[in-house]
């Protein structure tokens, strides 16, 4: 008889696992799905990729035979993961939901749509204005070395990062909100401890930004301050409705 609730766990560990496979599978299908179907914009994603670049895009080489087609490879799976991020969102949301509270079950539409909006308004944050003043400094700085000749796979891996880590970092809100919520911090300690979040959030910016340029540091690192403040303003909304009396 002993033996029935060690057995029992043994099947919810393998319960769990084959879930989590089959919510992996989900996405990798749809990233692959939908990278499929980018690459036959893959012109139209070369353009958008140059961008950023203004007049320096001219100057962009290859120095393999495989390097540009590689190059669009790796352009539509970039490209195919942020299209298909509210699908992926939503998979990790379902492996994780039997375990959340009720209550979070029940706002969990507000919880992804907030966290979608926040990821996008990261990309475009990056995309127009980080990326954009992180080339121009590194740049102009490289052209009083030598001329700015850009190999595409090494520029594909910069915009990807600077991209990327955008939208994680406007992310930012929702990460201190569910803290909150599920009673894991309070919001009076976030407040408290506002000093030494500012010391991570500049090591951060400063590990991020690929330049010395202390301009660029504080383009990502005042989002960041506000990001966290405006955490900090929804997580005390969230505990106030928390306490508010029922009728």
């Amino acid at each position: 008889m002993d033996g029935y609730p060690e057995e029992s766990q043994k099947m919810d560990v393998i319960g769990h696992l084959d879930e989590l496979r089959k919510r992996l599978l989900i996405c990798l299908i749809a990233l692959a799905a939908v990278s499929a179907m980018l690459f036959l914009k893959w012109d139209v994603l070369i353009w958008l990729l140059k961008r950023p670049l203004g007049s320096d895009a001219s100057n962009l080489i290859f120095i393999g035979p495989t390097e540009a087609f590689l190059a669009c490879i790796k352009v539509t799976f970039i490209a195919g993961f942020i299209v298909c991020f509210p699908v992926m969102l939503y998979q990790v949301w379902a492996f994780l939901a039997p375990a959340a509270p009720l209550h979070l079950r029940k706002n969990i539409a507000m919880w992804l749509v907030s966290a979608l909006l926040l990821f996008f308004a990261g990309i475009f944050f990056s995309y127009f204005i980080f990326v954009p003043a992180a080339l121009k400094f590194l740049l102009n700085f490289g052209k009083e070395i030598a001329a700015p000749y850009i190999t595409l796979d090494k520029y594909i891996s910069f915009f990807a990062v600077l991209t990327l880590m955008g939208g994680v970092v406007f992310e930012i809100p929702i990460g201190m909100a569910l803290a909150v919520d599920i009673r894991l911090v309070r919001t009076k300690t976030l407040r408290e401890k506002r000093h030494f979040a500012v010391i991570a959030m500049l090591v951060i910016a400063a590990v991020i930004t690929p330049t010395q340029d202390v301009v660029n540091m504080i383009l990502f690192f005042l989002p960041m301050i506000l990001l966290y403040e405006a955490g900090i303003v929804v997580a005390g909304l969230i505990e106030r409705k928390r306490t508010k009396p029922k009728d």
